[in-house]
């Protein structure tokens, strides 16, 4: 009769494995894993010992930490194959030793060699937890909305986009990384400024806008000679000589007042172009500090780590301000096409308050984050 360790160690070890196979999709043979597991452990003590390291009490690698790097390392070697092959490699010796070799190798290498960078923060920490907590909310309800309608589909997936987004810079954030999360905001404010257009347009002006991105993957492409051809007709027919400017901005010339404005308010630029038309250049300010980093530079080494932490703590609180805007009006609009309308109804106050905490949480950053200022990103 196994003890009260060994049937916990069980219990965890099945929840584990269950967990693991529904976040992947990918079903494994759980009496292989449990195998591999226990040959593992054992590989792994040895290990630590032929590299001379000595743990700290409970400074083990933990069991799911393992059964984790078994399931993912069997299914990157195995998902693309058929059935048939899969069992022939479990039953493999050569395949099985090393499996068992190489992920006591990882564990022990990744787990206890790392160089742990300090963080200003941590994935646990309110200012992190809020931001995930908003963005999963938000995606909870987006992935209600089902149907048929294009424009429909195609916001719900650019939505999707920004709000994972958001969780990867709060993640690089709670990780050490706020130089990498300014330069991901970045790209996120694009998006913003992109979706900021769209979510004030009709459904032709979302049409032209899918349509034009042809242009961005012609490289490759069957048709890429008839692409060619529209390109240049639009050009002419636009009187547009950059066709590079083309490629990028030139749906923009299909948002009302845009086409008129050429060459006096906008350009087929970022600055005069998508960022003005979204309406949000008084944040160019903020971008172009971002982007001042984007490539290596002083920048990254003469300022703080906790200067770009703050920076990006609060413009992304503008970006999310601003999207959740927008997704408030999507959600209104296809409210019917929504298999949980109550979220949907509850959806602006639900998230309001959830935009209070983050507010509140970054009012206790300001007061953290007094210090001597920085040049450019403050």
């Amino acid at each position: 009769m196994p003890n009260f360790i060994d049937e916990m160690e069980s219990r965890i070890f099945k929840a584990q494995l269950s967990r693991l196979t529904r976040v992947t999709g990918s079903v494994v043979v759980p009496e292989f894993i449990s195998e591999m597991y226990a040959k593992v452990k054992e590989r792994y003590l040895e290990e630590l010992k032929k590299r001379k390291i000595r743990l700290r009490e409970l400074d083990g690698a933990r069991l799911d930490e393992i059964v984790s790097y078994i399931f993912y390392y069997h299914i990157f070697h195995t998902s693309h194959l058929p059935p048939e092959v899969v069992r022939k490699l479990e039953a493999d010796a050569a395949y099985r030793e090393c499996l068992v070799r190489d992920v006591a190798v990882y564990i022990v290498i990744n787990e206890h060699l790392n160089v742990e960078k300090k963080s200003n923060t941590s994935e646990y920490s309110p200012e992190i937890a809020a931001y995930n907590m908003a963005c999963s909310f938000s995606l909870y309800v987006l992935g209600s909305i089902k149907g048929g309608d294009p424009r429909m589909n195609g916001m719900n997936n650019l939505f999707k986009k920004a709000l994972v987004t958001i969780k990867s810079v709060v993640s690089l954030l709670a990780a050490g990384n706020s130089c990498d999360a300014v330069i991901l905001w970045r790209h996120l404010h694009e998006l913003e400024c992109v979706l900021t257009v769209l979510g004030k347009g009709d459904d032709e002006l979302f049409f032209h806008y899918v349509k034009h991105m042809e242009y961005l993957n012609m490289e490759g492409n069957p048709n890429a000679d008839k692409l060619q051809e529209r390109l240049a007709e639009e050009c002419k027919t636009f009187g547009v000589k950059e066709r590079n400017a083309f490629v990028n901005y030139g749906w923009l010339l299909h948002v009302p007042g845009f086409r008129e404005g050429m060459g006096k308010e906008y350009r087929l630029n970022f600055k005069d172009g998508l960022q003005k038309a979204a309406g949000l250049t008084a944040r160019h300010a903020a971008y172009a500090s971002a982007s001042k980093i984007l490539h290596p530079s002083a920048w990254v080494v003469a300022i703080r780590d906790d200067k770009f932490y703050k920076f990006t703590v609060f413009e992304l609180y503008k970006s999310l301000v601003n999207l959740v805007g927008e997704i408030k009006n999507y959600v209104s609009r296809y409210r019917a096409s929504s298999l949980k309308p109550g979220e949907c109804d509850g959806y602006a106050a639900n998230i309001d308050g959830y935009l209070k905490m983050i507010d509140r949480n970054n009012r206790v950053v300001a007061v953290k984050y007094v210090e001597r200022r920085a040049p450019g990103i403050q």
